[in-house]
């Protein structure tokens, strides 16, 4: 079915009138059901958003352009997108950090980094084509860029964590070019780097922007183990640290960072502002709060994959128990016993696994903290379990 441009519904009445409709017994997903027969991009409920374009950015990472409905209401540089797709039968939900395209409204791109073992992200860059529709979800998240805007902001990327700095970058080259923005890109090789041309575009154009592109696996995951390949190990590796920002930003302490990659480019910002922080004690508090973390994927667990925790789940007021390894999130553990959470992300980003912790203890892996159950809050998709524990659904 051809795209309409026009909207012959409008987004407002069509809430409406399925609101009005929910009181004569017809749910809203089949009120979607139905407009999706006109045109999926009508939906109002359950969104979708159809592949307009597709673009190989490296050997690992596709660029899948997605037009969305007028139900979409847009997003924030650097928010994420919650992606739907069906694979074999299941259904599969993550989160992918979009650009807006700029001249075309609710349009984004997302751009798909393949992981090892990676069902959807594989799936995304072996099986979609154009004209395929995706479900989405309403942009959502904090990592985004303060307001009012300050007048120098620090950007620190590694590998497909790119992708919300590229967002938030577009955004200010396009609106606010005279916010001068500093970014320290990680990628094993230029080969390997996300968006390198358009980055090297942007520098050549922006007189406000200053680029660091780095060769370097020492803060980057290199294959499923974390660990560089034989090739890499012989290399210098450059690393972040306190020496390169004061090199680039003299007064990074005092400028809002944002810093997205894996683990140990998190590890690494994490301890850097910490020590500028505790070296600083009138300015310590907001030192730390102004670096800003985003991470596209969990650290793994560690602990002891031959020890067993009981881990008791109730769900509108019913009980159910299985059992997690120590190596294993609550997630993979619910998933492994057929008791399958409720999830978004996988990533500790969307919340949508949020569960509460009435006993026992956790380990979060984002934050290292220890977690002892009186009623708090986790994310059971990084949280991993350190003894016997109670939880409880909240979807």
């Amino acid at each position: 079915m051809a795209e309409s441009s026009t909207v012959p519904l409008p987004t407002a009445a069509a809430v409406r009138l399925s609101g009005w409709l929910t009181h004569l017994g017809v749910s809203p997903l089949a009120f979607d059901d139905t407009l999706s027969l006109i045109n999926p991009l009508l939906t109002v409920h359950r969104l979708n958003a159809r592949i307009v374009g597709r673009q190989v950015e490296t050997g690992t990472a596709t660029t899948l352009v997605l037009q969305a409905g007028p139900a979409f209401k847009g997003l924030q540089p650097g928010q994420f997108v919650i992606v739907g797709v069906t694979i074999n039968g299941v259904r599969h939900r993550r989160a992918y950090s979009p650009r807006a395209v700029e001249g075309h409204p609710n349009r984004i791109a997302i751009t798909v980094q393949r992981q090892p073992g990676g069902v959807v992200s594989n799936h995304l860059n072996e099986h979609t084509r154009v004209g395929q529709f995706l479900e989405i979800e309403q942009a959502a998240g904090s990592f985004t860029l303060p307001s009012p805007l300050p007048a120098e902001v620090l950007l620190i990327a590694g590998g497909s964590g790119i992708t919300p700095c590229m967002a938030m970058l577009e955004h200010l080259q396009r609106h606010f070019p005279r916010t001068k923005a500093t970014l320290v890109y990680f990628a094993r090789s230029r080969d390997d780097r996300i968006f390198a041309k358009a980055l090297d575009k942007l520098a050549a154009s922006w007189t406000g922007f200053q680029y660091r592109a780095i060769d370097s696996v020492a803060n980057t995951q290199t294959d499923d183990s974390g660990r560089p390949s034989a090739a890499d190990a012989g290399r210098a590796q450059q690393v972040l640290s306190a020496d390169l920002l004061n090199q680039l930003v003299p007064n990074w302490t005092k400028v809002p960072a944002y810093c997205c990659g894996p683990t140990p480019l998190m590890d690494a910002a994490r301890a850097i502002w910490q020590e500028a922080a505790f070296g600083n004690w009138k300015d310590g508090a907001a030192i730390k709060a102004r670096l800003h973390l985003e991470a596209f994927t969990p650290p793994k667990p560690s602990g002891d994959p031959h020890a067993r925790h009981e881990v008791k789940l109730t769900h509108h007021a019913v009980d159910k128990a299985f059992e997690a390894a120590g190596d294993q999130t609550i997630l993979v553990a619910s998933e492994s016993a057929g008791q399958g959470l409720k999830h978004g992300c996988r990533q500790g980003i969307c919340h949508e696994c949020t569960c509460r912790l009435h006993s026992g203890s956790v380990r979060n892996l984002l934050s290292g903290e220890r977690i002892d159950g009186e009623g708090q809050t986790i994310q059971v998709c990084v949280s991993v379990p350190m003894s016997d524990v109670h939880i409880e659904s909240m979807a």
